[in-house]
């Protein structure tokens, strides 16, 4: 970023900020994968065979609070992936502007 003119910078923050919309399906989300053990004595799950594949949508919410919601479908699954891709995208586009500001800010040109 140091090594780029500041017309250049200047241009590619031009470029970003067009491109620059929040997406409508974002999810601020992790997808997870889990297999579980039930309750029963004899169940095989108790001894290394685990129930699932089972998928969450995992939110965090603050401190020590989380939302989790089962993946029932193909489909609710691929909707949670698109739109956890969308909102990471949109976050390393947040992250270039704001790396452009900086070094725009340091050299006075901001």
């Amino acid at each position: 970023m140091r090594q780029e003119t500041t017309p250049a910078l200047q241009k590619r923050k031009a470029i970003l900020l067009v491109q620059f919309r929040l997406p409508v399906d974002s999810i601020r989300a992790s997808y997870v994968r889990q297999y579980l053990t039930c309750g029963k004595k004899n169940c095989r799950c108790q001894r290394g065979f685990k129930h699932g594949p089972f998928y969450y949508l995992v939110q965090c919410l603050g401190t020590g609070r989380v939302r989790k919601f089962l993946l029932k479908t193909p489909e609710q699954r691929k909707q949670a992936r698109a739109g956890i891709a969308a909102h990471l995208k949109f976050q390393r586009q947040l992250a270039e502007i704001s790396e452009i500001n900086t070094e725009l800010l340091r050299r006075g040109e901001f």
